[in-house]
């Protein structure tokens, strides 16, 4: 079986939260950000598209940051693709990083095989929870200007596998009502 890799996407600006960190933010006990890499299957490598954060994480990790910055997600996954540099058959997980059971979201996308893509209960595609073979990216990649252009452009010319996922499974720290829900209490 052909290792899984990660692109764990942990460089927005996090405006609707008044620009705090909410990878940092704790739910159960650890970050978000920690969590999501916990989630992330052994096999292969991760990498982090964003600032470094203060983090002492369970596994090595590779950070980098995409030039420029808050260029977009499709930008990020191009940056951390180059990072990464996977062999063609390798596959690759995308993911949110603020991501609140980023577990459900990984095992539904590591089961079965091809691409893959999570969507919430309303129909809605998560590009940013996706799985793909690292070849198919790189081609599509290629062949797309990624700068401000959308995660679709690229994942969804791969005719990716629609994976329905509940409403626990995709929620997110998003908002401050998300804050005052899942996060820890701070004392």
């Amino acid at each position: 079986m052909a290792p899984f890799h990660a692109l764990l996407l942990a460089g927005g600006r996090a405006s609707r939260l008044g620009g705090r960190d909410k990878l940092m933010v704790r739910v159960g006990g650890r970050t978000v950000l920690e969590g999501v890499v916990a989630a992330v299957p052994d096999t292969g490598r991760v990498v982090i598209v964003g600032p470094r954060r203060d983090l002492e994480l369970d596994r090595e990790v590779l950070w980098i940051r995409e030039d420029p910055p808050f260029a977009g997600p499709l930008h990020a996954v191009a940056a951390g693709m180059a990072a990464l540099q996977p062999a063609d058959d390798d596959e690759v997980l995308i993911l949110a990083g603020d991501l609140l059971r980023p577990d459900l979201v990984v095992d539904a996308l590591t089961a079965g095989s091809g691409a893959r893509v999570a969507v919430d209960p309303d129909g809605r595609r998560q590009w940013a929870c996706s799985r793909v073979r690292a070849g198919d990216l790189a081609r599509a990649l290629a062949a797309t200007d990624t700068a401000d252009a959308p995660l679709k452009a690229v994942i969804g010319a791969l005719d990716p596998l629609d994976v329905p996922l509940t409403a626990e499974a995709t929620a997110d720290l998003d908002t401050p009502d998300d804050l005052e829900e899942y996060a820890d209490v701070e004392r």
